[in-house]
């Protein structure tokens, strides 16, 4: 890169632009990327960063005064003629192309660069690179609310909440100005799924309702129903169980006509039957389930319930095989990390079998698990497991013998989920 393509006396005006970027401990996510990325990378995509954020923090009536075109111009072109990964050299020429133009550059093709430079690092587990060009594309296009609502989500899935929340709230505030209320649902949705997760309940609550009213006005029903979906998880954690089976089946009256979240929520719902004591009813949910189930992560969460499921059953080799093969994908370090729910759940159904040594094995892997990634609720549910498989008590059991006497097909919900999953796997082999 040339020395400096900035004009002569021009300075990063930090002062005027409070970047969203920063991060717990007073550190940039520059600091970030040039840590998290090889160093013939590092030094040229924070560079590049920088200088786009420095032009999206500009009045666009003063961007002309910000870099000296014929170096951004050489260095564009050795961005172009250089010799690393050219899925990540392209978009940052296209980048450093368009600031050239300086007040003339656009947006569009900016925001579009930076979230090529997002795959890229997706791809290959740069999260902080990828999160900080998610945010740079929002930043570009500050009048498109899809943007920041992208920039949200992406944050709160790699866990920065707090950032998050301020991306969303801006994606929710700009959507109801322009009359989007598609990303207005959309933002609401994730807002209230961060709250969900910060643990303010109360919060999640409101404003998921207030998407699910914005949904049902504008008639977006695919929405509607992953909103059903969320709000029945909600009161299933608070407790509200009957609250939650209603919201479950009008979550399931949407999906059931073909919404690819029908096995997550197929999922969902037999762990609600399972807090209720109704083991015998999850079971012939979750048995089946796998077969639609394809992401490894998902399949292994399923595996641990069934287990569980099948143990308090009394189903002793389907609680094996279960075990086997959840137990078998957190052999892999990555996905170990995600782990600790699913051990739990391992732990409880091998305690029903009396099985205490492998539930002891479950729940102490749970439980550091928890402690190293800082999952409280999970830590005290493994040690209220441990202390009951101390006592040498029997986790859980069918509680209801109605429920294990219930044929298939009486059971209408129940039922109704399996031929729906049945009904989309032929759609999709038929298409």
């Amino acid at each position: 890169m040339p020395a400096s393509p900035l004009r002569p006396g021009h300075a990063l005006r930090g002062a005027d632009f409070t970047s969203p970027l920063t991060i717990p401990g007073g550190e940039v996510a520059g600091t970030e990327v040039v840590r998290e990325l090889p160093a013939e990378l590092a030094l040229t995509v924070w560079q590049v960063l920088r200088s786009v954020l420095m032009w999206a923090a500009e009045i666009p009536a003063q961007r002309g005064d910000l870099f000296e075109p014929r170096a951004m111009e050489q260095w564009e072109r050795e961005l172009l003629e250089g010799t690393f990964d050219k899925e990540l050299r392209y978009p940052l020429a296209v980048i450093v192309g368009e600031l050239a133009a300086l007040e003339s550059a656009s947006p569009e093709q900016l925001a579009h660069a930076c979230l090529c430079v997002t795959e890229w690092g997706l791809a290959r587990n740069a999260t902080r690179t990828a999160l900080a060009y998610t945010e740079a594309a929002a930043l570009c296009r500050p009048d498109q609310p899809r943007f920041a609502w992208m920039a949200g989500r992406l944050l709160r899935t790699h866990g920065f909440l707090r950032e998050a929340e301020q991306w969303i709230k801006r994606s929710v505030r700009v959507a109801a100005s322009m009359g989007d209320w598609e990303t207005q649902t959309l933002g609401l949705n994730s807002l209230g799924n961060v709250f969900y997760e910060a643990g303010n309940y109360p919060m999640s609550g409101r404003t998921l309702r207030e998407a699910l009213r914005v949904a049902r006005k504008h008639r977006y029903v695919q929405r509607e129903g992953e909103i059903l979906h969320d709000l029945f998880v909600l009161a299933t954690w608070c407790g509200k169980l009957e609250e939650a089976e209603q919201f479950a089946r009008d979550a399931y009256e949407i999906y059931r006509h073909g919404h690819h979240r029908l096995p997550a929520l197929a999922h969902d719902v037999a762990v609600l039957w399972m807090k209720r004591g109704h083991f015998s009813r999850a079971l012939f949910v979750l048995r089946e389930l796998p077969a639609y189930i394809t992401a490894p992560e998902e399949r292994s969460r399923v595996y641990a319930v069934l287990a569980r499921a099948a143990a308090a059953c009394g189903h002793e080799r389907l609680f094996l095989e279960a075990w086997k093969e959840a137990w078998d994908f957190f052999e892999d370090p990555i996905a170990e990390r995600r782990a600790a729910p699913d051990l739990v759940e391992l732990g409880l159904g091998a305690s029903s079998l009396n099985k205490w040594e492998m539930a002891e094995s479950a729940l102490n892997r749970a439980l550091l698990l928890a402690e190293r990634t800082g999952e409280a609720d999970i830590r005290i549910r493994a040690e209220t497991a441990l202390a009951a498989v101390s006592a040498r008590r029997v986790a859980e059991h069918e509680q209801s013998l109605s429920d294990a006497r219930l044929e298939p097909e009486e059971d209408r919900f129940a039922s109704g989920f399996l031929l729906s999953l049945q009904k989309q796997e032929h759609s999709a082999a038929a298409a």
